[in-house]
């Protein structure tokens, strides 16, 4: 008996073009998912910032602002898309007190990062015998800094990155370091943190060793200078010059990462990065927005002025939906 052999029937052009379309959605899924799990999406801080508990009588001087159904409600902490906080933190010589303070907020999607350097003898709210804020590590640590970061702000912190000194160095020694205009002539010595800072005025390239002694000055042995408020404007200068050449290269990435997984101190998991790292890829420099958080030097500390604090977080640095009022902020004034 004759075997039938079956027809193989032929598919029409509308089953290969559903098959095909089938085949390209299950394999995008499951790059995807697995995307996901190596790289997810950052979360944000679960807890709204602390709420101010005064150690001490406010200055009647101090502005406040009355409550409203929106501040009060829940309204007022609804977090805006694709939006994170950051606290940058540099360490001392000593490694007890923070030498560098800088709160940064990237906004993903608008593509828009701002730097706000925090002088180190901010005066703020705290229930110690000195009450500056670069002090907040050494009585609290990483997470007294960052509570006392986010209630005097008025803004959580959803990540933290403790940059170690050896690493801003290499760092900077992997963008083959940068062209810098050291603003005055630096003359200065400090045994005790084994500092030995001179430098003429004018354009220089700097390597990492030089970059740090520059950003690291503030004034010179016989007086002069431009204290701490140059010595931020001189951090955030050489920051985004040394970013913008890593931008630039994008092909030492492995390298960057190298250097960050040695020196950096930080809260985010390698995913994060991964995820952070793939957003900022193409990010134009000219929506970096760098500044200082505005205060006044009445020794001896430096005093935020609340109104320019306020309006500056509110335009820069605020991750809610609502603009925050003068009472979310916990601002430390002084009649002079």
């Amino acid at each position: 008996m004759s075997k039938k052999r079956l027809k193989k029937r032929r598919m029409t052009a509308l089953e290969h073009i559903t098959r095909a379309v089938l085949t390209l959605m299950i394999t995008a899924g499951t790059l995807w998912g697995a995307w996901n799990i190596i790289a997810p999406k950052p979360a944000v801080a679960d807890d709204t910032p602390p709420v101010a508990t005064r150690t001490e009588t406010p200055d009647a001087s101090a502005p406040t602002a009355e409550q409203s159904p929106e501040t009060e409600g829940d309204g007022a902490y609804r977090r805006r898309k694709d939006c994170w906080t950051f606290l940058l933190v540099g360490m001392d010589k000593g490694g007890g007190n923070t030498d560098t303070l800088m709160l940064v907020t990237y906004d993903v999607a608008q593509q828009k990062v701002s730097v706000g350097s925090i002088a180190r003898d901010t005066r703020v709210d705290a229930d110690r015998k000195l009450k500056k804020i670069n002090a907040a590590y050494a009585y609290g640590e990483m997470d007294g800094l960052i509570e006392e970061v986010s209630k005097t702000f008025g803004v959580p912190i959803d990540y933290y990155l403790r940059v170690r000194i050896d690493g801003f160095v290499k760092l900077v020694n992997a963008v083959d370091g940068v062209d810098f205009e050291v603003p005055c002539s630096m003359n200065y010595d400090d045994p005790y943190q084994d500092l030995s800072i001179h430098y003429r005025k004018g354009m220089q390239h700097l390597n990492g060793q030089q970059a740090l002694e520059v950003c690291r000055f503030r004034q010179n042995n016989g007086g002069g200078g431009y204290g701490d408020e140059g010595r931020q404007q001189t951090q955030r200068a050489v920051l985004t010059l040394v970013m913008k050449k890593m931008l630039a290269n994008p092909g030492k990435v492995s390298e960057y990462a190298d250097i960050a997984a040695e020196a950096l101190d930080t809260n985010l998991t390698a995913g994060n990065i991964i995820w952070f790292a793939t957003k900022a890829a193409g990010f134009d420099t000219e929506n970096l927005h760098t500044m200082s958080m505005p205060c006044e030097w009445i020794s001896p500390y430096m005093y935020l002025d609340p109104d320019a604090t306020l309006e500056m977080v509110n335009e820069y640095f605020n991750p809610y939906e609502l603009p925050r009022t003068a009472e979310q902020l916990d601002i430390v004034t002084r009649k002079k």
